[in-house]
């Protein structure tokens, strides 16, 4: 059975038993080769959006004997499937930003999932933003390190749920909501974050940045409190 790296496990637990999965940006089609053969999926449409990766794709599945199981598609985000045609679609790897882009370019066929898996390198607060206001809700969440990063897996479903805050936008509803284990690390990096950004406002401020200045501060206070609240007195 194909072995995954610590991020795609993460991706894995978040797939439910279903006909037909799309992984976007497959690489090395590790993701349908694993849910394929240990039984999840019965099937997986694999996407590259170059020819060069899409042939390495091919050479993975072919290797495992599930070339008519795993389907390797050539073409840009979304628009090599067919709406209805994938229960589950994943994309992971992937900036924040981008996976949106991906989505909202062909948004009636993400529409037509029952379930998006999405695994963002950076920028997850636009993209759970942009989810929940085009008509998903964030049922699931999960963050994982690996080499010293923290990546966030977000599972989200066709609904309607209530416009998150700023807190719950960049460190994951989900996550908050459960007390996630890595949580306390997460806030620690975001408030590093805001400091870095704060203080390079404040070198040359002007009233052009008073504003944001403002803001960062507000932020930089609710957040030094929520890791203050996690920390155990002596």
């Amino acid at each position: 059975m194909a072995t995954l790296p610590r991020r795609l496990k993460a991706v894995a637990a978040f797939v439910p038993p279903a006909g037909c999965l799309a992984d976007i940006g497959t690489g090395h089609a590790l993701l349908p080769l694993y849910l394929v053969e240990n039984g999840t999926v019965t099937r997986a449409i694999a996407v590259e959006k170059e020819a060069g990766p899409a042939s390495l794709a091919r050479s993975a599945v072919a290797a495992r004997g599930l070339a008519d199981r795993i389907e390797i598609r050539i073409g840009d985000g979304l628009s090599p499937l067919r709406p209805k045609e994938a229960e589950i679609i994943v994309i992971a790897g992937l900036g924040g930003e981008k996976i949106t882009a991906i989505l909202a370019a062909d948004i009636e066929i993400a529409r037509t999932a029952h379930r998006l898996i999405l695994q963002p390198m950076n920028r997850a607060a636009p993209l759970r933003r942009w989810l929940v206001e085009n008509g998903w809700q964030i049922e699931a969440e999960n963050l994982v390190a690996e080499r010293q990063k923290l990546y966030p897996v977000i599972a989200a479903t066709p609904g309607t749920s209530e416009r998150m805050d700023w807190l719950e936008e960049e460190l994951g509803p989900c996550l908050l909501a459960s007390q996630h284990p890595l949580l306390e690390e997460l806030i620690k990096r975001l408030t590093l974050r805001y400091e870095k950004a704060f203080a390079g406002l404040s070198k040359a401020p002007h009233a052009g940045t008073a504003a944001r200045r403002k803001e960062l501060a507000r932020r930089l206070a609710e957040l030094r409190a929520l890791l203050q609240k996690r920390t155990p007195l002596l």
